[in-house]
């Protein structure tokens, strides 16, 4: 059985499951009517490349998909609480983050057909805002230190920057999480932790994961404030990222729990109707963060079916081209690329791990190489 923000009398949250909402809160955002409607068309693009990664994974395309559906409020609201100068690392199915922060569709679709990421600019100074992140990897709960590091080393050489890092629930079982908490309480590092409680790791409930009541009763314990959010309402995840992002800055970090559900399964590979039942599943569709920011919209006139066809249709036209350019080029490049973002001066045994893929290339062809 599943948690919801109702069953927490200090969870934050502006708009209600029914669309009604705090008023009072929502002129505090200071947020017009394009940055609204910006937010609404975040969540609905990322529904669409989740749909469309799907189909890939499903044609073959794609080995596995990582599952976002129902997440997108809980990864549009943080998003868009930073500024540009800002470092936003995710853990690999935040895509509606990264759609926020403007990285281009065909990009993201690129890890998962080639499996790593390449940068257009070079230099920190002239990155883009979706650039400034770390690459995207596997391994869980490891994006954590390495987003502490990077900021305290900015910190240290005047950069006014703040981070922010997702971890999921199960991420957040890691060693390697305690470690960089800890870490950014000790030192002020200018980071806020983002934890998306998504109630499952993979096939283990949340009650499996920790004895704690909330993920955000942790923060005391590294010496910051942890802020418990309603994940399914994108206004409220980025008021308390903003706020976060303002502590941030001021050298204190803050853990923000989103409390939300994912409706799809774990990955591609999973199949979620052996662990949890299709009641559980159904009650949070009740709670889908899209439909219940579409009765906002209404109420602030911003929103008909018209509007609603226009941005379905654009968002699953982009996923389209994107697919499409992803599975164009995918074949460009060589295997051996894998190494050009690692080190500007490689050690001697990535020297070495290089020229022995070039030997292997040689013998079986560079078609052994490729996803």
């Amino acid at each position: 059985m599943s948690r919801f923000p109702e069953e927490f009398d200090d969870c934050e949250g502006i708009v209600a499951p029914d669309g009604s909402y705090d008023e009072e809160a929502v002129a505090a955002l200071e947020l017009d009517d394009e940055e609204f409607c910006e937010l609404y068309e975040s969540m609905v693009q990322a529904r669409a490349l989740e749909e469309r990664g799907l189909a890939l994974q499903r044609r073959g395309e794609f080995h596995f998909w990582m599952e976002c559906r129902g997440l997108e409020a809980a990864h549009v609201g943080p998003a868009a609480a930073l500024a540009d100068r800002d470092w936003m690392n995710t853990e690999w199915r935040q895509y509606g983050a990264q759609i926020q922060r403007g990285r281009p569709l065909v990009d993201i679709l690129l890890f998962w057909l080639r499996g790593y990421e390449t940068w257009e600019s070079d230099e920190i100074d002239e990155m883009d805002a979706y650039e400034r992140r770390l690459p995207h990897i596997v391994a869980v709960g490891t994006q954590v230190p390495q987003t502490v590091g990077l900021l305290w080393g900015r910190a240290l050489q005047g950069h006014d920057e703040v981070g922010l890092v997702g971890v999921g629930d199960g991420g957040a079982s890691k060693g390697d999480v305690h470690a960089g908490m800890n870490f950014a309480g000790v030192f002020d590092v200018p980071v806020v932790f983002l934890v998306l409680n998504n109630q499952w790791a993979i096939s283990t409930p949340v009650d499996g994961q920790t004895a704690a009541e909330t993920y955000a009763s942790r923060a005391p314990g590294y010496g910051f404030d942890g802020v418990l959010v309603d994940g399914n309402d994108v206004l409220a995840t980025y008021r308390e990222t903003r706020r976060a992002v303002e502590r941030a800055r001021a050298g204190e970090p803050t853990l923000v729990e989103a409390l939300t559900y994912r409706r799809g399964a774990h990955s591609s590979s999973d199949d979620d109707t052996r662990y949890r039942s299709e009641e559980d599943v159904e009650r949070w569709r009740e709670r889908d963060p899209i439909d219940r920011y579409e009765r906002f919209l209404v109420d602030r006139d911003l929103w008909d079916e018209g509007y609603a066809e226009s941005v379905r249709e654009r968002a699953e036209r982009r996923a389209r081209e994107a697919a499409e350019e992803a599975l164009a080029i995918r074949g460009e490049g060589s295997p051996e690329e894998l190494f050009d973002e690692l080190f500007a001066n490689p050690p001697a045994y990535v020297d070495e791990q290089r020229e022995e893929l070039l030997a292997l290339v040689e013998e079986h062809g560079e078609g052994a190489f490729r996803w």
